[in-house]
């Protein structure tokens, strides 16, 4: 029997710590057909907030799923694509979807080999015509620079938002600051946010590089994709490389957007996160973020970060995965680590708070190579007002290694804590149940599909249906993410070919 359920049945205290979603959701029937997405009247629907992923101006958020190392039938091998399903008063549809590639008519270049098409892809009104436009970095992309052929330069080309959505309102190549070497694969992360406080939405990418770490371009920027002005982003510390990772967010609460830069660097798998903090000149460093013991904080290479309010006080916190931490002993079970807000970056007042499936009212309990942390998401789930939390960990089940889980936790008055935190795996969600390797919640995704203030949660297993890949969406409510009226689709319900390794379920766009 699943060690899971086994715990349900030995006592109150388990069942405090362990709250297992075991209801079955129903899958979605979804459609094969692409079709255009559908164009409601905004007053209709309750306003996106600004620079969401609202393509067409409808008021529904809409989702986007990054495949880079998957392409469009007659596409090459890794030369990738996104999908754009549109949200509405019913949520998304996979059968309602836009699939964009370098095949797509009107994005600059055509598709290749290993080109990655959609690494990464964030949104944001960059010319600032109230449509939110997609950012898609492709980093694999060879390209001759000043007559000289560069190797996996990398580029990011905006697909530009309207009425009808993306694609047919044309898109071009962002105009970055040159470089010198191979392998930088600009576009590697991107984060949007107003980092100078002008109104405008600006776009900072992070690639691998000696030092220089990738540009911030400042909005608007034009149809023919050139800034306001190009800065770069400055992580020179005499290291052989760097290779950030982007998150955006009022940190400081003064209005300004800033920007969270996960560092990973030469020294093997440990990191450190950066805060630039944003100002009426742009982003200036404000230093590196620390732990409960001063040291300085750090992902230990597998984990992401995630930034959202979770007390409301006005300062944006920075959720920190750290999936190979290894507590009590254990090995690379996993935990997170809280970062809150303050008027100069990390809080002086408010601790940093380390939080793992041990931790008190926190379902489950920490075991070898659980990996919780692997991947973190924030947003409002149950619509109080408090960001919340979904954390993915590819954990280690009796029915086989990695199957996966992912865990919300709620946000408070007195920040995040473990009581109301669900756990949910595939059997919960409706699939055929809980599979070797799967890797259940090696991403986690949570906005707001149908309107209602409440983030949907979405959860991508890309080991899953023999490497295929799958997605559920589990909606919110007033009591969290709740398995009733769940959806489960796999690449071929998106129109994408079914072949394995397809890294469908990697990632999803921001």
């Amino acid at each position: 029997m699943n060690a899971k359920i086994v715990d349900l049945c030995l006592g109150e205290h388990t069942l405090r710590k362990r709250t297992l979603v075991t209801a079955i959701a129903v899958t979605s029937a979804c459609l094969a057909g692409a079709v255009t997405p559908a164009v409601a009247t905004p007053s209709a629907a309750k306003t996106a907030p600004k620079n969401a992923a609202d393509f067409n101006r409808d008021g529904y958020r809409d989702l986007v799923i990054t495949a880079p190392t998957n392409a469009p039938s007659g596409a090459p091998a890794s030369g990738g694509a996104v999908v754009v399903l549109y949200g509405s008063a019913k949520g998304v549809d996979p059968g309602k979807r836009q699939i964009i590639s370098q095949e797509s008519a009107g994005v600059p270049g055509s598709s290749e080999y290993a080109d990655r098409f959609g690494a990464q892809a964030v949104s944001g009104d960059y010319d600032g015509d109230g449509y939110a436009d997609l950012a898609v970095s492709i980093s694999g992309e060879d390209m001759t620079i000043g007559g000289v052929y560069r190797r996996n330069a990398g580029q990011t080309v905006i697909i530009w938002g309207g009425r009808n959505g993306l694609v047919k309102h044309g898109a071009t190549t962002v105009k970055q600051l040159a470089i010198t070497g191979p392998d930088v694969r600009r576009g590697t992360a991107l984060a949007a946010g107003d980092f100078n406080g002008d109104g405008k939405t600006d776009l900072a990418t992070g690639d691998y590089s000696q030092g220089r770490g990738g540009d911030v371009l400042y909005g608007p920027i034009t149809r023919q994709g050139k800034p306001k002005s190009t800065v770069s982003l400055g992580l020179k510390d005499g290291q052989t490389y760097v290779h950030p990772s982007l998150d955006s967010g009022d940190v400081t609460g003064d209005g300004i957007s800033d920007l969270v830069v996960q560092v990973f660097s030469g020294r093997g798998t440990l990191s450190r996160i950066e805060v630039h903090r944003g100002t009426a000149k742009g982003l200036v460093r404000a230093g590196n973020l620390t732990d409960a013991q001063g040291k300085l904080l750090e992902s230990h290479g597998a984990g992401r970060t995630a930034v959202g309010d979770l007390d409301k006080d006005g300062h944006a916190d920075i959720v920190v995965g750290q999936a190979h931490v290894s507590p009590a002993g254990l090995k690379a079970a996993g935990q997170i680590s809280v970062v809150y807000g303050g008027k100069n970056g990390q809080s002086t007042t408010r601790p940093v708070q380390v939080l793992s499936q041990d931790t008190e009212g926190v379902p489950g309990v920490s075991e070898d190579y659980d990996a919780f942390g692997r991947s973190v998401a924030v947003d409002d789930i149950n619509g109080d007002g408090y960001a919340d939390v979904a954390v993915g960990a590819t954990a280690d089940y009796d029915e086989g290694p990695r199957a996966g889980e992912v865990t919300t936790l709620l946000g408070s008055p007195k920040g995040l804590t473990g009581t109301g935190g669900k756990v949910y795996d595939q059997a919960a969600v409706g699939t055929a149940g809980n599979h070797v390797y799967d890797m259940f919640g090696a991403a986690v995704k949570l906005t707001d599909l149908n309107g209602d203030r409440r983030a949907d949660l979405l959860v991508g297993a890309p080991k899953a249906n023999r490497d295929q890949g799958r997605i559920s969406l589990l909606p919110g409510s007033a009591q969290g993410s709740t398995v009733v009226g769940a959806k489960v689709f796999g690449p071929t319900e998106v129109g994408l070919p079914g072949f394995a390794e397809n890294g469908f379920g990697w990632s999803f766009g921001e």
